[in-house]
Protein backbone atom coordinates (compact mmCIF):
# COMPACT_ATOMS: atom_id res chain seq x y z
CA UNK A 1 0.00 0.00 0.00
CA UNK A 2 1.41 3.59 -1.03
CA UNK A 3 2.69 5.64 2.08
CA UNK A 4 0.21 8.32 3.37
CA UNK A 5 1.90 11.67 4.37
CA UNK A 6 0.83 14.46 7.25
CA UNK A 7 1.72 17.31 7.23
CA UNK A 8 1.52 20.22 10.41
CA UNK A 9 -0.95 23.04 10.64
CA UNK A 10 1.05 25.46 9.68
CA UNK A 11 -1.08 26.26 6.23
CA UNK A 12 -4.92 25.62 5.71
CA UNK A 13 -6.17 24.01 2.67
CA UNK A 14 -7.02 27.42 0.92
CA UNK A 15 -3.43 28.83 1.31
CA UNK A 16 -1.85 25.97 -0.21
CA UNK A 17 -4.38 25.96 -2.96
CA UNK A 18 -3.81 29.86 -3.66
CA UNK A 19 0.25 29.31 -3.29
CA UNK A 20 -0.32 26.70 -5.75
CA UNK A 21 -1.89 28.86 -8.34
CA UNK A 22 -0.17 31.94 -7.71
CA UNK A 23 3.20 31.11 -8.25
CA UNK A 24 4.93 31.38 -12.00
CA UNK A 25 7.43 29.35 -11.77
CA UNK A 26 6.48 25.54 -12.65
CA UNK A 27 8.34 23.59 -10.49
CA UNK A 28 7.74 25.59 -7.68
CA UNK A 29 4.04 25.46 -8.62
CA UNK A 30 4.84 21.68 -8.90
CA UNK A 31 6.12 21.59 -5.27
CA UNK A 32 3.11 23.20 -3.82
CA UNK A 33 0.55 21.27 -5.56
CA UNK A 34 2.65 17.96 -4.26
CA UNK A 35 1.61 19.08 -0.74
CA UNK A 36 -1.74 20.52 -1.52
CA UNK A 37 -2.74 17.35 -2.43
CA UNK A 38 -1.36 15.26 0.32
CA UNK A 39 -3.00 17.63 2.75
CA UNK A 40 -5.94 17.02 1.06
CA UNK A 41 -5.46 12.94 1.87
CA UNK A 42 -4.05 12.09 -0.82
CA UNK A 43 -1.70 9.02 -1.00
CA UNK A 44 2.42 9.85 -2.02
CA UNK A 45 1.76 7.74 -5.14
CA UNK A 46 -1.37 8.61 -6.29
CA UNK A 47 0.33 12.62 -5.97
CA UNK A 48 3.28 12.29 -7.72
CA UNK A 49 1.45 10.39 -10.63
CA UNK A 50 -1.21 13.82 -10.44
CA UNK A 51 1.33 16.31 -10.63
CA UNK A 52 3.88 14.61 -13.03
CA UNK A 53 6.97 13.81 -10.64
CA UNK A 54 8.91 10.74 -10.24
CA UNK A 55 7.06 8.17 -6.94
Amino acid sequence: MPKKANLADHLSNSELKKRYRDYKDPVEARRWHLLWKIYLGWRIKNVAVAVGVNY
